[in-house]
């Protein structure tokens, strides 16, 4: 009621009792069996065949569900749902270590069998961050009609971590997205830090050279004094540096000493960071001078955090970090907690802590590169020259780039000669067709990459200086991997290991096709027919154990199945056989949910005449005929033509026809215009049954009815029990028979004799309403299939005068 409080007029809406009922779907197929390719036990909502072959594939896998499925669709399907099923199938795995040979990932193709083991995985480096997160290829190799392998249903990962608290999480991405894999995170304990470090090396001495590195940067009231930075997870801070003075004293005092500079850096950021967040700083050793000039001796400043990872970028004005080379976007090293246990890359790739090693080489200490067998690189010319320091500089050193005036400038150098040589060895692939490699720059590493070749392709580098070669290659222990990681039993990747080839599994049986009723029962909300298509690995007997179990699953879930005839059916008489005929496959059966259609049907694959059970095509006519007629209208007769199919296993006369029939054998038969179903009765429809669900258009009609109406009355559930109800629901589901009797659905000429809703005080007692019940009784008088068209014809006597 409205509330009133002032003289007016006072609006409000009421309900008006009209809660429409809509009719379900009544052709959806349910397929169940095996497949060549597709995830055990997950079911799968097709509107196509193509929908059905992204999923499953299209070769024949021992049993004849693609073929129904795609009959199905031939005939006039438009919605399927597909489960794979097999007994002791697995999936090929692999699980793929770090780079120290530690287990990272356990990678599980997402179909059993053989199809797993044609995947193939690429793992780089190559991201906005490449000592944190890494880049994922996946594909499928397949060969085409001409035999050539070629890659399919690939898929790119771009800027995965290892880190559970990331958005791009390597394990929540894949198992997300992937249709062709799983994984599964094996790393261990994290590392104790993540850290940013720089990537400009200052002496490793407390005097004046290091002082003036220093101060050329950081000194007081400099130009340069700012950069922000951002700890674990947190937003980013601005930390100014211009409290710092390194001019008004030596460095070797307590004042101004080298090793105090961590400490004064860390304590002005923590004091811009939030509660709880803090970092630490310190000098790593850099690369080492040569013997005797320990003044070329290098570290580098690195900020660490015990919780998280730091992150560096450039200040907005007053910018420190791009000269000190401090985050990653400004040349400096960034390592995550978690990025030791990112899988290895493939390729041939430097290794990080092996980096300070190669910065250390004299820049002449090669000056040819050998990629394999037959290629070489020369770096000694222009553009690709990797001597650049000035003479004035003994012994230059890869740390010391091409702008060096004396031995402690110029400190920048190490991705400088890492570049020249990714872009000489990227050049000889454009002049050199046959060299199938390329190179590319990770931060502050070089990977060359295999860009053809077999999958288990290692490269072989070699450092040459005048022609002799020089060990070692690049670094100490680089890490050379193959061009891709295998699934399955194949790969020879020393970063891989516990590879183990997929198995299809054999026939299911009756456990798999009850176990898969248990799946389909939880996530499949509608279905109406249910076919088990063909297995050629089941004996007769076994097919006819499924048959019971599926019948009762469909009586539970108000559909209907469809069975293909036996093999031991190869004429009409043993169709009938009082032993192996229709009647023994009655035997445990909800016969009045369940029809057997007779004969196989044959149809072309590849130019091969192939034989087929007829179900998935009689689905597929059911769904034409209800589009076009109504679920009313017997699925069979001239308008139930059989499409996509060449011929049928055995064809019957007018006579044995009439033998079939009465046992309620639905035929498939061939007229001039075409191959038809000719049959339209329940498994409870022989003759002697009397049952009043003998036809097969009467059972879909009444299981219609009762779906439609179980989902369109739940909003009476906890309703007060009482006429008001009673009249909302008469109403209701009224106006959804009277609309079936307007389409046709029921004999009468007028709704009285169609139909009757009666929900009143006569069908819900006192006690019923005493234990929360209301009765609804709804009638119907359903159409009869004309069977039997009686014709009869009578000459004209002449006109006879009487």
């Amino acid at each position: 009621m409205v509330s009133t409080s002032y003289p007016g007029v006072y609006v409000q809406e009421v309900s008006s009792g009209v809660r429409t009922i809509a009719g379900v779907g009544t052709s959806i197929a349910l397929f169940l069996g095996r497949t060549g390719m597709g995830e055990l036990n997950r079911l799968v909502q097709c509107l196509s065949y193509e929908d059905y072959t992204r999923a499953f594939g299209a070769e024949y896998a021992g049993s004849d569900m693609a073929r129904a499925v795609k009959l199905f669709f031939s005939n006039g399907g438009t919605t399927c749902a597909a489960m794979r099923i097999a007994k002791g199938a697995n999936a090929s795995t692999l699980t793929l270590l770090n780079e120290a040979k530690g287990a990272s990932l356990r990678v599980e193709a997402r179909s059993a069998g053989s199809f797993g083991d044609d995947i193939r995985l690429a793992v780089s480096y190559n991201t906005l961050t490449p000592e944190a997160t890494f880049n994922l290829e996946l594909f499928r190799w397949q060969k085409s009609s001409s035999g050539v392998q070629q890659k399919t249903m690939a898929e790119s990962y771009a800027g995965l971590s290892m880190d559970p608290r990331h958005p791009r999480y390597v394990v929540d991405m894949i198992n997300q997205s992937s249709a062709l894999i799983r994984v599964s995170s094996l790393a261990g304990t994290p590392a104790a830090s993540g850290y940013s470090q720089s990537g400009y090396a200052v002496s490793a001495r407390t005097d004046t050279i290091a002082r003036i590195q220093w101060s050329s940067l950081i000194g007081k009231n400099a130009a340069v004094n700012r950069f922000r930075i951002a700890v674990d997870g947190n937003a980013p801070v601005e930390v100014d540096l211009s409290s710092i003075d390194f001019s008004v004293a030596p460095l070797d005092t307590p004042s101004g000493c080298a090793a105090n500079l961590p400490l004064a850096i860390a304590q002005l950021i923590n004091d811009k960071l939030p509660a709880g967040c803090s970092v630490t700083a310190s000098m790593q050793a850099g690369p080492a001078g040569p013997t005797g000039q320990d003044n070329l001796a290098t570290q580098y400043l690195r900020i660490a955090s015990a919780n998280g990872d730091v992150r560096i970028e450039s200040s907005f004005g007053a910018d420190l970090a791009a000269p000190l080379m401090l985050g990653t976007a400004n040349g400096g090293l960034e390592s995550s907690r978690y990025g030791d246990s990112r899988p290895a890359p493939t390729g041939y790739v430097m290794k990080l802590a092996d980096v300070a090693a190669f910065a250390a080489m004299r820049q002449d200490s090669f000056n040819k590169l050998r990629v394999d067998a037959g290629f070489e690189i020369d770096l000694s010319v222009a553009p690709f020259k990797i001597a650049t320091s000035p003479a004035s500089i003994t012994e230059a050193r890869m740390y010391q780039d091409a702008s060096a005036s004396d031995q402690n400038d110029g400190r920048r150098g190490l991705r400088e000669k890492l570049a020249i040589i990714a872009a000489a060895i990227n050049a000889k692939r454009i002049t050199d067709s046959s060299f199938c490699y390329g190179a590319e720059l990770w931060g502050d590493r070089l990977a060359i990459i295999p860009l053809s070749g077999s999958d288990n392709l290692k490269p072989v580098v070699a450092r040459l200086n005048g022609g002799a070669v020089v060990a070692p290659p690049l670094k100490a222990d680089t890490s050379v991997n193959v061009r891709h990681y295998a699934l399955g039993s194949v790969g020879a990747s020393p970063y891989q290991a516990g590879g183990t080839a997929g198995n299809p599994g054999i026939a299911p049986q009756a456990a798999e096709y009850e176990a898969a009723y248990s799946v389909i029962d939880r996530e499949l909300d509608l279905f109406n027919l249910l076919v088990l298509p063909q297995d050629a690995d089941h004996s007769e007997a076994d097919t006819r154990k499924l048959w019971g179990p599926a019948s009762v699953f469909c009586q539970k879930r108000r559909a209907f199945l469809l069975m293909d005839p036996p093999a031991s059916w190869t004429d009409a008489q043993k169709a009938v056989d009082t032993a192996t005929g229709v009647n023994s496959l009655r035997i445990g059966l909800v016969k009045d949910h369940a029809a057997v259609f007779y004969p196989n049907l044959k149809m072309d694959e590849n130019g091969r005449e192939i034989m087929v059970g007829p179900c998935g095509a009689i689905a597929g006519v059911m769904a034409r005929i209800d589009a076009t007629r109504g679920v009313w209208k017997a699925p069979a007769g001239t308008e139930a033509d059989l499409r996509g199919v060449t011929g049928v296993q055995h064809r019957f006369s007018d006579g044995e026809n009439g033998v079939l029939n009465p046992r309620a054998i639905n035929t498939i038969r061939v007229f001039p215009n075409g191959i038809v179903s000719w049959g339209a009765r329940t498994m409870d429809g022989d003759d002697a049954f009397g049952s009043e669900y003998k036809y097969l258009p009467v059972r879909r009609l009444a299981l219609f009815l009762e779906e439609s109406l179980y989902r369109g009355l739940k909003w009476a559930v906890f309703e007060p029990n009482d006429e008001p109800l009673w009249s909302q629901i008469r109403l209701n589901v009224g106006a959804f028979m009277h609309n079936q009797f307007r389409q046709g659905a029921f004999q009468g000429a007028t709704p009285r004799e169609a139909y009757f809703v009666k929900c009143d005080a006569s069908t819900t007692t006192q006690n019923d309403r005493n234990l929360g019940i209301v009765n609804i009784m709804v009638g119907f008088a359903p159409l009869k299939p004309a069977e039997f068209v009686v014709l009869y014809l009578q000459q004209m006597a002449g006109q006879i005068q009487v």
